[in-house]
């Protein structure tokens, strides 16, 4: 009888542990459910906030073509490590809990429109094994608003086998689309401008704006309260950038646009010397607005003034050489 006392206390210990880090766990139980055969979202990553009602789940999706995904982890814990039978475990978008969320967190994420997700209405988990991982579909629909702060809520409904987790019957899962050219670049590069001529040099990011749209940074100007970018669309495969468009601070075509030539209305850029534009290797036929997609270089060579009509009149013009760091 002692012995069984002792296993007893020490199983009620175990519990009691395992609830009281109940956030920190990558299979996180919900004993106090009163059963121990719990149905439950399990960590994907580290959730954003120990603190919110919901685990929040940051998902960064890159596109292929346009079509991407993100897991999402169902865990069973009971007795027994492993699931005793298949249990079927009916998943839901509970929009009253993404408002909960955004109150509780004072955040302002919205549901996509619904031919940017998939979402399975269940998901099954082995006889035999103690979780399931599926994969969920998001689409870079027309609709897609990539100024849009997105999130799934998921809710777990029902369960074929053991009862629904307290704690992790419902998480949210938040997410940013990113096509195959999003990401980080090591730049290098010159800025050539009449009264503040510099070198260009560190790592800036080029972000999604569509499936085949990107924003990229004017030369050292992408930060602060007076940002400088365009958009751009990549050929599949590479070649030459189409679609200039400004974007942020940086002037209205046709008063900023891509540059053919090497300064073309003779500014003086004495300033800049040894460095010149036409003059080896600031050459527009290197710089010629194009992506390497073998080598996953941007060679970008982009001017601006206030009030030009065309690049003859740009008096500021960049050069830069973007090198993926993916």
């Amino acid at each position: 009888m002692k012995l069984n006392i002792t296993s007893v206390m020490l199983a009620l210990g175990i519990v009691s542990v395992l609830t009281s880090c109940l956030k920190d766990t990558k299979t996180p139980a919900d004993p106090s459910l009163g059963t121990n055969n719990v149905v439950e979202f399990m960590n994907s990553s580290v959730p954003i906030s120990y603190t919110s009602i919901y685990p929040q789940y940051d998902n960064g999706v890159t596109l292929v073509g346009d079509t991407g995904g993100f897991n999402v982890n169902v865990n069973w814990t009971g007795a027994q490590y492993d699931a005793p039978t298949d249990i079927t475990v009916s998943i839901a978008i509970d929009t009253a809990a993404l408002t909960a969320f955004n109150n509780d967190q004072g955040t302002s994420y919205i549901l996509p429109p619904t031919d940017v997700f998939s979402v399975p209405s269940s998901i099954v988990i082995k006889k035999g094994t103690p979780s399931t991982i599926t994969r969920f579909t998001v689409t870079g629909a027309s609709d897609y608003d990539y100024t849009k702060s997105y999130c799934l809520p998921l809710t777990i409904t029902s369960s074929s086998y053991g009862v629904v987790s307290s704690n992790y019957g419902t998480a949210m899962y938040t997410f940013v689309l990113n096509n195959k050219y999003a990401g980080t670049y090591t730049t290098t590069g010159y800025f050539f401008h009449p009264s503040s001529p510099r070198a260009i040099s560190g790592d800036y990011r080029v972000y999604t704006t569509g499936v085949t749209t990107n924003k990229f940074p004017i030369g050292d100007l992408p930060a602060g309260g007076n940002p400088y970018y365009f958009v751009a669309s990549t050929p599949d495969g590479g070649g030459a950038l189409t679609g200039y468009t400004a974007a942020g601070n940086a002037p209205a075509s046709p008063a900023s646009g891509f540059m053919t030539l090497d300064n073309p209305g003779n500014v003086n850029y004495s300033g800049a010397a040894p460095n010149a534009p036409g003059t080896s290797p600031y050459l527009s036929s290197t710089y010629n607005n194009s992506y390497d997609a073998t080598k996953k270089i941007y060679w970008l060579h982009v001017g601006y003034a206030g009030g030009a009509t065309g690049q003859t009149g740009y008096t500021r013009q960049v050069y830069m050489e973007m090198v993926s760091d993916q």
